[in-house]
């Protein structure tokens, strides 16, 4: 019980809301801060727990900075420990707050899950009564840790209601002269002792305030986070060069588009009209974020798989998200590898000091085209440029495990060139798509070891792109070579002999008689994919019919020839497949009309983005003789 507990999350981001540090916005009762000063002028160092449990009041003042991590890192044992001191007395570390001078917010500098923990208590939420706030995770798992940090919470300190409960009954036993330790017992006692002095101010949380301006609250943010649970490297880097249009849109897709002031105001010099645009905008990027959290992320990722639905990439922790946007940004808008930490606080700071307006012009640019880019791979509305890949059987190993430079490898090679080639090239995949698939599937132990040499994530792209083109390239001039055969298989090992590490293949039974997870989602992936699959009738590849809005369909024979709408002749397809389902039909009966698009349109080019002569152009030429 006790290792199943540590691996828990309990889920408390949604009592605080995320707010940008440099929100401009000044309501009428700005100065209606309990905590802002004391009488004389003086900061309040006492933070009392009557302000905390409050509905409305100072709490609803209080934000995390927009660039502050999720709260969602404590365990249900990490809840009850805080809890125990601070029934018990003992010394909880300051809470460190920060008035901003344009608004009238608080922000929590440190000290924010100590606050949530608090919150939760007293109002009992421990993530199961956030309404749709984590929709966009798994919430069935959510609210089932919030249910067993609950019940530990009764067991090992008691609901907060019942420290209310038993202070009504001290003060009436009280009021009637009785002993109140006497009559209640010690455990009740406590409790009606300790809501006293807390509800009557006598114990208080200690709180420090950081006295500067925003930059200040930024420097002690950082400095704060890099002691005890620290920063990962790329979130440090992220929230140091946080104010350009990259980052901006890192964090808001990071948190699924949830409201928040991540993108700066238009200033007072501005026209009317500017400003009336740039709000515009800044009001469609939530939406925008939403969908592209949505493609990117959901659904959450469980073990063992059971079905064909699962996410485009699998990041469990709340940083890996923020980390994979930098990656799949630069490699879907501008198709460049961005790897190094120069690449990338280059890429963050490229307008990082821009007016307002320019940075939200440059963000919409970047929302609008990574959702565009992620189109090609999977849809919500249908959109005939999709492929509507089921990733589980192109980027996810033989064990359902993710291998994130399959993905980026697959980005890298599939969007290369024009628009005119990029079809181009997904018109020859859709017609090699049956026989791709059958690769990708019955050789993905192999495959997947193209992270194991020189690296995976990033690392892995261009040895995964020439792969995917060496295959295609394969598949377009030998239409003999059947799903299934050995002469196939054979042939695409020795193209991947290339770019990974093939090992011999063996065979490790376990003396275990139960089937791990791990092993449950080998058999049921083998499963789906082998007996459960839907094909397209058009190129023959895998259909999910659990993502309605991913396919359309089609009439079997041609409705311009039967004139006949009838379910019995309907076939689902991918959208792309329907789109342009006499091109693949012609491309099937005369490949000579047809030419792969190379990878890049030169050498130099290729020179240009790896920086030096590699396989990479290497096998630009070779593809080109």
């Amino acid at each position: 019980m006790t290792r199943k507990l540590e691996s828990l999350r309990v889920h408390l981001d949604h009592l605080i809301p995320r707010q940008s540090v440099r929100y401009i916005y000044l309501p009428h009762n700005a100065s209606n801060n309990p905590l802002e000063t004391a009488p004389g002028g003086q900061e309040d160092r006492n933070l009392r727990y009557e302000d905390i449990k409050r509905q409305d009041g100072w709490f609803k003042q209080i934000r995390k900075p927009d660039f502050q991590r999720e709260t969602n890192a404590w365990t249900p044992t990490d809840c009850i420990d805080f809890l125990d001191s601070v029934v018990n007395g003992r010394i909880i570390p300051s809470i460190i707050l920060w008035n901003s001078p344009e608004n009238s917010f608080t922000y929590v500098l440190d000290g924010a899950h100590r606050l949530s923990v608090l919150r939760a208590w007293m109002s009992d939420d421990w993530g199961d009564k956030a309404g749709d706030y984590y929709a966009r995770r798994n919430d069935t798992e959510i609210k089932k840790v919030a249910q067993i940090t609950r019940e530990l919470v009764q067991k090992q300190i008691g609901l907060f209601i019942d420290f209310q409960t038993a202070h009504i009954e001290y003060t009436e036993l009280g009021d009637q002269g009785k002993i109140q330790k006497k009559e209640m017992g010690q455990k009740r006692f406590s409790q009606a002792s300790f809501y006293q002095r807390v509800m009557g101010g006598l114990n208080t949380l200690a709180v420090q305030w950081e006295k500067g301006n925003y930059e200040s609250a930024e420097q002690s943010f950082l400095r704060i986070n890099r002691k005890g649970q620290a920063l990962d490297p790329w979130e440090a880097t992220l929230i140091e060069h946080r104010r350009g249009s990259y980052a901006r849109s890192i964090m808001c897709i990071a948190n699924g588009g949830e409201p928040g002031h991540y993108w700066p105001t238009p200033t007072e010099e501005d026209e009317e009209a500017n400003q009336k645009s740039v709000k515009k905008k800044i009001d469609s990027f939530s939406d925008k974020a939403k969908n592209i959290y949505k493609k990117l992320f959901v659904p959450p990722y469980e073990l063992p798989i059971i079905s064909l639905t699962v996410p485009l990439m699998v990041a469990p922790e709340y940083f890996q998200k923020h980390k994979y946007l930098l990656e799949i940004i630069p490699l879907l808008v501008d198709r460049e590898v961005v790897s190094n930490d120069k690449q990338v606080i280059d890429r963050l700071k490229v307008d990082d000091t821009a007016p307002p307006q320019l940075i939200i012009d440059n963000a919409d640019k970047t929302l609008t085209k990574l959702d565009k880019g992620l189109e090609h791979l999977i849809t919500f509305s249908n959109n005939s440029t999709s492929l509507s890949i089921v990733p589980l059987f192109y980027w996810y190993n033989h064990k359902g495990q993710f291998a994130r430079g399959l993905l980026y490898g697959f980005l890298y090679w599939l969007l290369a060139g024009t628009k005119e080639e990029i079809v181009d090239r997904k018109l020859i995949f859709s017609g090699n798509r049956e026989r791709f698939e059958d690769i990708l599937f019955y050789l993905k132990p192999d495959i997947s070891t193209i992270q194991a040499r020189g690296g995976a994530g990033l690392k892995a792209t261009r040895r995964a792109a020439e792969f995917y083109q060496a295959t295609l390239k394969l598949l377009h001039e030998n239409p003999q070579l059947q799903p299934g055969s050995e002469d196939l298989y054979s042939r695409v090992l020795d193209e991947l002999a290339d770019y990974a590490s093939i090992p011999k293949r063996k065979t490790n039974p376990k003396r275990s008689r139960a089937f791990s997870s791990s092993d449950k989602s080998q058999i049921n992936i083998r499963e789906l994919f082998e007996s459960g699959s839907i094909r397209c009738h058009i190129c023959g590849g895998v259909v999910n019919l659990l993502q309605p809005r991913g396919i359309q369909y089609d009439h079997k024979i041609d409705y311009e020839i039967s004139k006949i709408t009838d379910p019995e002749t309907g076939k689902p397809t991918h959208p792309f497949c329907n789109r342009y389902k006499k091109d693949i039909q012609n491309y099937k009966q005369d490949r000579g009309d047809f030419h792969i698009p190379l990878l890049t349109k030169s050498a130099k080019k290729a020179q240009k983005i790896v920086g030096q002569m590699d396989i990479f152009t290497f096998m630009e030429k070779k593809l080109s003789d």
